[in-house]
């Protein structure tokens, strides 16, 4: 089972940044790359209430010049190309929330980009790591409390049965995992910016 799951992880490619050099905004106004971001849609905290939905239209006010990548974790969520969406679309993706991005510089022209959308997956749609992560076979390092602090190698208990998910081990948070299938599905687009490593071997991986 464990080399039918692979963690998407960063490659380094023209076009496609380690980290987005921007800001999301509901509109675009002068000064906005300057402004924080603080929506409703934004949290998602334990003890705190469910976020707000995402709009359908956000702004990414960049100063990067220019984009290619077609997956980046990054606000909380994933900017992902049209091509990759459709991808989500087509899969076993469980829950999220999707809003179309509008790329401009920081003063608001548009940028060389392909098209993107922001995708958000809510803390209700993060699967189990207790349920799911195998313990003993898994090298992890945790924490007095019992919480990951450290993931060498993961092995599965069992079949999260998505093709893409994330979990709610903050440990993993900035890692998504995918199927097998969802993973050749991807291949076949020619993703940029992002590789699929099979389980159990993420420890030294950079999440996309």
């Amino acid at each position: 089972m464990d080399d039918q799951y692979f963690a998407l992880a960063y490659r380094g490619e023209a076009r496609c940044p380690v980290f987005l050099n921007g800001v999301l905004h509901e509109e675009f106004a002068e000064g906005a790359f300057d402004r924080p971001m603080t929506y409703g849609w934004q949290h998602d905290a334990p003890g705190q209430g469910p976020p707000g939905d995402l709009p359908a239209e956000l702004w990414l006010v960049t100063k990067d010049r220019s984009y290619g990548f077609d997956f980046h974790t990054a606000f909380g969520g994933h900017v992902v190309s049209a091509g990759f969406l459709e991808l989500l679309r087509a899969g076993d993706t469980g829950d999220w929330q999707v809003s179309r991005l509008q790329v401009v510089s920081a003063k608001g022209r548009p940028i060389p980009a392909k098209e993107y959308y922001f995708v958000r997956f809510p803390r209700s749609a993060l699967l189990s790591t207790e349920r799911l992560v195998d313990l003993e076979r898994s090298r992890i390092d945790l924490r007095r409390d019992g919480q990951v602090k450290k993931v060498w190698e993961l092995r599965f208990a069992e079949s999260p049965e998505r093709d893409f998910f994330l979990l709610d081990s903050v440990a993993l948070s900035g890692v998504a995992f995918c199927s097998r299938r969802f993973a050749e599905a991807a291949e076949r687009l020619g993703p940029k910016g992002v590789e699929f490593v099979p389980l159990p071997g993420i420890g030294s991986l950079q999440s996309a």
